[in-house]
């Protein structure tokens, strides 16, 4: 399966459980090691822990490392190649881990560079 498809996926699992402001970041050129982020909150613990439930059940591939289930203020589900964060809204925003890579937001829509 391909990076595109992959993506897809997560984010068509995440919109299943109406996961909010969901944004991928192409980090593919940076010197991380790994392809992409996918970024998104839920509303409340038990909203995050669905989104990472449902990820956990229906994404193909299993994950490598997984933080935060216990405390699901900051879910991280490592997938080698993508990287999904789950935050509780107040997380994502004392973080806000899209800052600093805003240069590398792309579009979900359109798949086309946000800056």
């Amino acid at each position: 399966m391909n990076d595109e498809t992959l993506l897809r996926t997560a984010i068509e699992l995440i919109a299943e459980k109406k996961g909010n402001q969901t944004v991928v970041i192409d980090l593919r050129d940076a010197p991380i090691p790994t392809g992409y982020f996918v970024i998104t909150e839920g509303d409340n613990s038990v909203h995050v822990k669905a989104i990472a439930a449902n990820l956990r059940n229906g994404f193909p591939l299993k994950t490598i490392h997984r933080e935060g289930l216990t405390e699901r203020r900051w879910i991280v589900l490592d997938y080698g190649e993508i990287v999904i964060h789950i935050f509780l809204h107040e997380t994502r925003a004392f973080y806000d881990i899209e800052s600093l890579w805003a240069d590398h937001i792309i579009n979900v829509e359109t798949e086309e560079p946000v800056a």
